[in-house]
């Protein structure tokens, strides 16, 4: 009798935490899909032509970046019109699905939609005039389309901070932000990372979320 009784009280249980299982698998199918909010641009200040956006994504690769060259950030571009809309111009591999591995140029609302931009700040260059940013800008209109291209500082490269790096440069040559050495099977060389242009002297943060 004894050994009936705890054979039942063994089956009881077993289905009681069957049971419960099942609820909680329920329950947690059942939750909705977390939604992404961002900020509301709309706050933003007024931005002028050769503004600095920066931006940290959600990926993998954004994450290694930031990890790699420190700093909050792991993508940036530049502002290269503000009228009728806020235009900005970087290099990214995919952004745009239908513009892969390529210099892009984005509406403001496309390049800080909070499926890519986790954390974002505003920032401007106080080192630069006005006629210099315009002309740097310029030459990064002059160069959507162009590939983008991953490589240490000896080789041919035109990623995000070296596009903006090589357009600031020509109109001051004094120009001259921190690279970052690495040696990693990865890449053996020096690498320009956002963090360069964050800690830039002359720089104003102009919004941070």
């Amino acid at each position: 009798m004894e050994g009936s009784h705890l054979r039942r009280r063994s089956r009881v249980l077993l289905a009681l935490t069957s049971l419960l299982a099942g609820l909680v698998l329920f329950c947690w199918l059942s939750l909705p899909e977390p939604v992404i909010t961002g900020p509301d641009l709309s706050r933003l200040p007024a931005l002028q032509t050769g503004d600095w956006l920066f931006r940290l994504g959600h990926s993998a690769d954004s994450r290694l970046v930031q990890q790699m060259g420190g700093g909050d950030y792991s993508h940036i571009g530049m502002v290269v019109a503000t009228e009728p809309r806020v235009l900005v111009v970087h290099a990214t591999t995919d952004d745009d699905p239908q513009r892969l591995n390529q210099v892009l140029v984005s509406t403001l609302e496309d390049f800080l939609q909070p499926v890519l931009a986790r954390h974002f700040a505003v920032a401007r260059p106080g080192f630069l005039n006005a006629r210099q940013k315009q002309a740097a800008a310029q030459m990064l209109v002059e160069a959507i389309g162009a590939p983008f291209v991953l490589e240490v500082r000896s080789e041919p490269h035109r990623y995000c901070t070296t596009l903006l790096a090589d357009a600031i440069k020509a109109q001051d040559p004094g120009f001259e932000p921190a690279w970052t050495r690495l040696d990693n099977p990865l890449y053996r060389g020096d690498v320009l990372f956002p963090s360069a242009f964050a800690d830039y002297p002359g720089v104003t943060w102009l919004y941070r979320f």
